[in-house]
């Protein structure tokens, strides 16, 4: 028995197919796997063929897909690169910004360097969320120091009024500038 059919065994059709996404395409294609008819717009070069978008998605995307170890990796390399340029950014000024936004590119440059030049949604929320909890620890490290500081002092009490008001809300908003600009960085690389 062969695989083959003879013309004379070929069903015949009355008119054109339309596509199962898009009803209003008329097509003469179908896929190759499951035989539904798809427009040109839904169909996916596959190995053998012309594939539907459900058929032609791979089940294993090396390039979107991490192990465990890679996203902790990316994470931990993404939240040091975040501590270390919040960290010394701040106290260039303002060219500090500049510093900033060159660090958060080439930290995530070295994260997706380590992971295997992996993209995706994934890959991005790992960056950015490492780089914002780097900021944020290189914001808690800051004043860490100046409270071991204060706790020191004689009466640290009115040394803590002292420093933390006027230090406190502005020191907290230039930490989230220079933690939003080091993620910007990040972004416009992994974009």
């Amino acid at each position: 028995m062969t695989d083959t059919a003879t013309p004379e065994e070929l069903p015949v059709t009355d008119g054109p197919f339309f596509c199962y996404r898009h009803p209003d395409r008329e097509t003469w294609v179908s896929c190759g796997r499951c035989d539904r008819p798809i427009c040109t717009r839904c169909a996916m070069q596959g190995p053998v063929g012309l594939r539907c978008a459900d058929c032609g998605k791979p089940a294993f995307d090396p390039l979107t897909s991490l192990t465990t170890g890679q996203a902790v990796g990316a994470f931990l390399i993404a939240l040091i690169g975040g501590l270390v340029v919040s960290m010394i950014a701040p106290r260039i000024g303002f060219f500090g910004l500049i510093l900033a936004y060159l660090g958060g590119g080439f930290t995530a440059d070295m994260t997706m360097r380590s992971i295997g030049f992996k993209a995706g949604p994934m890959i991005a929320g790992l960056v950015i969320g490492g780089i914002a909890v780097g900021a944020l620890a290189a914001f808690g490290l800051g004043y860490g120091s100046v409270l071991s500081a204060v706790m020191a002092s004689s009466d640290p009490a009115a040394s803590l009024a002292a420093v933390f008001g006027p230090l406190l809300l502005p020191g907290l908003g230039w930490g989230a500038l220079y933690g939003a600009v080091v993620a910007a960085g990040a972004w416009q690389k992994l974009r």
